[in-house]
């Protein structure tokens, strides 16, 4: 669920790493998503800010790298949303370039099972880096059962539950879905401790939830003992 940023010492690896898992699922994954994943890989390569994790890009320059109509373009950046290779921070309006950024514990999640097939030097620095995807995929982790997703907070429950299940159970799980104004989520928890936790220790990880389930640009708060606690 903890997610190394791309910049600092031994980026430029991780950076081919994340660009050979990403090219592991465009080769084993889904015939109609080889192309997708084809042209996501170019505009990464050639477009990506890593420093500030980010793909600012408008839909005619994907359209003349790709040589495709820009309808095309729009069509494609939809497919990746619903993937979850990508999830969209900014919206594309008049004058200004939509802007995304790569969904990491995503990618890492289900590329996790086709690591073998480079090798085992790739496969040992992939379960070193992300210890967290490799019990889920590589082995045979106690199952925690499957929730119904009937709502936006409960898509955002079960991406955390996938990444990461003992951090879910122990802390995700018990909390409660108040209300979202479109610009703040509010969340119940049984206490004003467990609030605090989770905002000062899983608040990048809940925002980047439910960023990408629910919508950017919302703030989140989190509610315990009619106290409120915001994970900023």
């Amino acid at each position: 669920m903890f997610i190394k940023p791309l910049t600092g010492p031994q980026a430029g690896a991780r950076k081919y790493d994340l660009l050979t898992a990403l090219s592991l699922l465009g080769l084993h994954g889904p015939r109609q998503m080889r192309i997708s994943l084809l042209r996501l890989l170019s505009v990464v390569t050639a477009r990506y800010n890593w420093k500030a994790n980010e793909l600012s890009i408008g839909q005619a320059e994907m359209a003349r790298i790709w040589g495709v109509t820009e309808r095309t373009a729009k069509r494609e950046v939809r497919t990746w949303i619903a993937e979850r290779l990508v999830i969209r921070s900014r919206a594309p309006s008049r004058g200004r370039v939509g802007a995304y950024r790569l969904d990491l514990s995503e990618i890492w999640h289900r590329s996790a099972q086709f690591w073998p097939l480079i090798g085992p030097d790739f496969t040992e620095r992939m379960l070193a880096e992300h210890p967290v995807t490799a019990a889920e995929n590589l082995q045979t982790p106690t199952p925690i059962p499957e929730e119904k997703t009937t709502s936006p907070w409960g898509a955002v429950r079960d991406r955390l539950r996938r990444h990461d299940p003992a951090i879910y159970q122990h802390w995700i799980a018990p909390l409660d879905y108040v209300s979202d104004t479109g610009c703040c989520v509010t969340l119940r928890a049984p206490s004003r401790f467990m609030a605090h936790y989770v905002k000062t220790r899983l608040g990048p990880v809940l925002d980047a939830a439910i960023e990408a389930e629910i919508g950017p640009m919302r703030r989140v708060e989190i509610v315990g003992d009619s106290r409120a606690v915001e994970a900023d």
